[in-house]
């Protein structure tokens, strides 16, 4: 993990230099000024001996240190500042850009809060780490070496004394900190998992009031926040044990370094004057301070680091993978399932020796019951996910040889879950082609019959709207389903594409798609057998299988499985 943070400073190496160059020269100004102290208080002890000149002369050097170091420390916080606001910055680019990049099946089975949770505050969490405590860490190790080396300069033997002490005090904060990052990592985790927990009771208000699942979820809610408040105060509590008890051994080299001092003072005045002790014990306070500084900030270290750790397990998630290398011809002729079989869990076979083929302009109803694999087909088809086994085919080519790029570009897709982004209706209906004209879009409108509605909008195309902006779910579908007339695909997939919208107008659209794919090959998914009876062809599957495939009145005349159904009156198929 210390190696993946390292790789980042990397980029940074200059400017890293610089710091270290401020830091030392930081930490040197700031440590003569006890030496001239010192000088200062000899200079003045004895009767008839106070030199002024001499004192005036180190006052002046005092404040020229003072300042000195002022102004390389505030230059140090602002480039170290810089430093790790550039690294979170492109932390944040990189897991964005990887969340793009993941394959479908890892967002899939990954909670969406927990993601959203991971690329805001785990990495807000890295970033106060890294700030808090890496500032003090490289000031505070210059300071502790520069330290001893003045205590050395200034008398040996009493250097030896905090030197042997001072492991007590490196043994007390490890050990500390080994017990505190457990329980930062457990805590880190668990706030993903109130997070995720979160995001899914706040999105799905109406289901939990309708269910009357209130007090569930409250009871949930409070089973999470509860452990989480017991790992948060284990981890606070090992965490702030560390400031005090390095405190405690601090204190202790400081009195051991007065005491050996004044016998020393005493003993040897000439080579151990008072100015001199005065000096040591100023470097004594010095030396502990940095133990103090990072101890103070180690729970944010520790937490920072656990953040890390979530961040680059999903960095370190292999992207999607695109081995093709072809591209398609349009229009697309043929399309052939050959033998194909996939699952999305081990040992819990979906689609088994699946065989199809679709020719150029037919338009294909899927029907079937619910987990017979109907959106499966269409994953597999755009490669959201690829068979297990098997082949598909289009136009003699293999899809796991076609670029996904070429391949997704070739269908246009509409879903029964609607997607708005927060922009404009136009950008909305535009999304797919963000050169288009204003006429174009309003054309795109009119043939998904939303054109009526959104005029009624405050400001017509240029009205901001987003998934929570009031309108409703039919509305929104016909946003989506004019972003698909906007496209004018090659090929059309409808996954239950007017599933929210009433009768009189989905009658209406299903016209406009009949004008729209003449000549396109189209993929239908749909509940209401009306969308159906019109297709060249309707694919009955059942448990992974095709069971029947005909057109509406020869699968009724068979009087088979989706004649059952249809007598039965079961729309949802």
């Amino acid at each position: 993990m210390i190696s993946k943070l390292f790789g980042y400073l990397k980029r940074y190496l200059f400017l890293i230099i610089i710091i270290l160059l401020l830091a030392l020269f930081n930490v040197i100004a700031t440590l003569l000024i006890p030496i001239l102290i010192g000088k200062v208080i000899d200079f003045t002890i004895g009767i008839n001996q106070v030199d002024f000149g001499e004192i005036n002369k180190n006052l002046i050097w005092i404040f020229v240190c003072v300042i000195l170091g002022n102004v390389l420390g505030y230059l140090y916080e602002y480039l170290m500042s810089l430093i790790c606001e550039k690294i979170v910055l492109n932390l944040r680019n990189e897991v964005f850009n990887k969340i793009l990049h993941l394959p479908l099946a890892y967002i899939d089975s990954h909670r969406h809060g927990d993601i959203v949770s991971l690329i805001i505050s785990d990495i807000e969490q890295v970033s106060n780490g890294l700030l808090q405590g890496f500032k003090q860490l490289y000031r505070g190790i210059i300071m502790i070496i520069a330290t001893l080396l003045f205590m050395f300069i200034i008398k040996w033997e009493v250097a030896l004394i905090v030197v042997l002490v001072t492991p007590l005090s490196l043994f007390v904060a490890w050990f500390i900190s080994k017990k505190s990052h457990d329980y930062f990592t457990k805590q880190a985790k668990i706030k993903g998992e109130l997070s995720g927990y979160i995001l899914e009771m706040v999105s799905n208000q109406k289901n939990i009031k309708s269910f009357c699942y209130e007090e569930k979820a409250i009871e949930r809610f409070k089973k999470i926040n509860q452990e989480l408040y017991d790992i948060g105060v284990n981890a606070q509590f090992i965490s702030s044990t560390t400031n005090p008890s390095t405190r405690f051994v601090n204190g202790l080299v400081y009195a051991l370094v007065g005491i050996v001092g004044a016998v020393n003072v005493v003993k040897d005045p000439i080579n151990f004057s008072v100015g001199m002790l005065s000096s040591f014990l100023s470097y004594a306070n010095q030396y502990t301070k940095p133990f103090n500084e990072i101890s103070g900030v180690i729970s944010e270290v520790q937490s920072a680091f656990a953040s890390f750790k979530r961040v680059i397990t999903i960095l370190d998630v292999k992207d999607e993978i695109d081995e093709g290398t072809n591209s398609i011809s349009l229009p697309v002729h043929h399309i052939q399932f050959d033998d194909v079989n996939f699952s999305y869990q081990e040992n819990q076979p979906l689609i088994t020796h699946f065989n199809l083929e679709i020719n150029q302009g037919e338009k294909v109803a899927i029907v079937g019951p619910t987990g017979c694999g109907k959106t499966t087909m269409i994953n597999l088809l755009l490669r959201y996910y690829d068979p297990n086994s098997g082949k598909i085919y289009i136009d003699d080519v293999n899809t796991l040889d076609i670029k996904k790029d070429n391949l997704r570009k070739a269908y246009g897709l509409v879903l029964q879950d609607t997607w708005i982004f927060k922009g404009t209706v136009r950008e909305n209906i535009a999304y797919a082609k963000q050169d288009a004209t204003l006429e174009e879009v309003i054309q795109a409108a009119k043939f998904a019959h939303a054109h009526s509605f959104i005029k009624r909008l405050s400001n017509g195309y240029d009205t901001i709207i987003s998934a929570n902006s009031g309108l409703s779910q039919g509305e929104k579908q016909l946003l989506s389903i004019a972003r698909l007339m906007m496209l004018q695909p090659d090929m059309v997939i409808l996954d239950e594409a007017t599933s929210s919208i009433d009768t009189r107008t989905e009658k209406k659209i299903v016209d406009a798609f009949s004008h729209m794919m003449k000549g396109r090959t189209s993929f239908i998914i749909a509940h209401r057998l009306s969308t159906v009876q019109e297709a060249d062809k309707i694919i009955v599957m059942k448990s992974g299988h095709i069971v029947e495939v005909g057109k509406h009145q020869e699968l009724l005349a068979k009087n088979g499985f989706y004649a059952k159904l249809y007598h039965q009156g079961i729309v949802d198929i």
